[in-house]
């Protein structure tokens, strides 16, 4: 079982304080980025990003492998 992580663009202001509380990296943002990037297979589901996210521009959904097979 793996977790996916998506941002919701028309919601997210740029803060970063979803890459900042994310114990695993799974979310990718520099100071030059208009928005953060997941870091593909690295979320753990611990849902930091999405309790610490103050506009809920985040979604963390879990995936089975059958999930990621049909979209390769």
């Amino acid at each position: 079982m793996s977790w996916e992580w998506k941002l919701i663009r028309q919601e997210c202001i740029g803060c970063g304080i979803c890459a900042d509380v994310c114990p695993c990296d799974a979310i990718h943002m520099t100071r030059t980025m208009a928005y953060p990037e997941p870091v593909p297979l690295a979320c753990t589901g611990c849902m930091s990003c999405t309790q610490q996210c103050p506009v809920d521009a985040i979604e963390v959904t879990e995936t089975t492998e059958t999930d990621l097979a049909t979209r390769s």
